[in-house]
């Protein structure tokens, strides 16, 4: 099955070299809407890997139509979609710019009986020996046939953010996180094992990235609540925490996992790193 991958993207120049050239082996193609505001080099690296890979092999897309704005659901799903649209395989993958597969080749015999598969998912936290052993899922259903009215939905960061199928599912957009037995149609494990690295990033940009959440998913609270509900989250503080966000632990290896497609390529991407890339 050629499975294609799609993002949203916009100043992912830290993670996007890695992500791809490690996905690389199992993928019929990358497609990226890049926010063409994007400016930490981004854009350069994706054209660096068009150089080396082949135009046809990566994709982007970089218009005023996909200034998306995590706060305009309407702009944010529409960078989505467009990517769903552009992508020429069966099935469309969701593998976000810092995330990186251990595994490439189960992707090219994926069980073929199931409309979605789940990915297991390994978080990391602040370096490359902190795993976040609780608090994140572990099972993410991101890959899809892009059969059955496939689109994607959801506010950044709101409960409901997922794909969707409208021609099973309809108006409907109930999500259900891992209980892929609640699903509408067969989930089935795509065998595929992904690191995501989305704590790794500055303090500035965690926080950055849950100010958003927080808008999303407490619209009518005051921008001081927001901040201080933000700061005070354990993926922002990088902190053991049990409380309102549920549990989090945070547990640190003896020796610190680095992928190597970060030690072969780390010379060649962090070349095109901009002053204002923030790590």
């Amino acid at each position: 099955m050629r499975v294609s991958v799609i993002a949203p993207l916009k100043n992912e120049a830290p993670w996007i070299g890695y992500s791809v050239m490690a996905a690389y082996p199992g993928i019929h193609e990358f497609i990226y809407a890049v926010d063409p505001l994007s400016d930490d080099g981004s854009l350069e690296i994706l054209q660096d890997l068009q150089n080396e890979l082949g135009k046809d092999k990566v994709r982007f897309m970089a218009d005023k139509e996909f200034s998306f704005d995590p706060m305009d659901r309407a702009a944010y799903n529409n960078a989505f979609n467009a990517c769903i649209e552009a992508s020429t395989g069966e099935a469309c993958f969701f593998l976000h710019p810092d995330m990186i597969v251990e595994n490439p080749g189960v992707l090219l015999d994926l069980p073929l009986h199931a409309l979605a598969w789940y990915t297991t998912i390994t978080s990391y936290a602040g370096d490359f020996q902190t795993v976040i052993s609780k608090g994140r899922g572990t099972k993410w259903k991101n890959i899809h046939r892009k059969q059955f009215g496939l689109h994607y939905y959801g506010g950044y960061g709101s409960r409901n953010e997922d794909f969707y199928h409208s021609d099973i599912t309809f108006e409907a957009h109930d999500f259900h996180g891992s209980n892929f037995g609640k699903y509408p149609f067969q989930v089935a494990d795509s065998g595929l094992f992904v690191n995501h690295y989305c704590e790794l990033k500055s303090y500035k940009r965690r926080l950055e990235k849950m100010r958003l959440c927080m808008k999303t998913q407490y619209p009518g609270l005051k921008d001081s609540a927001i901040d201080d509900m933000a700061a005070n989250h354990p993926r922002v503080h990088l902190t053991d925490q049990k409380g309102i966000y549920g549990e989090f632990v945070f547990e640190r290896k003896e020796q610190p996992e680095i992928p190597e497609v970060v030690k072969k390529y780390q010379s060649r991407f962090e070349s095109f790193l901009k002053e204002n890339a923030l790590v």
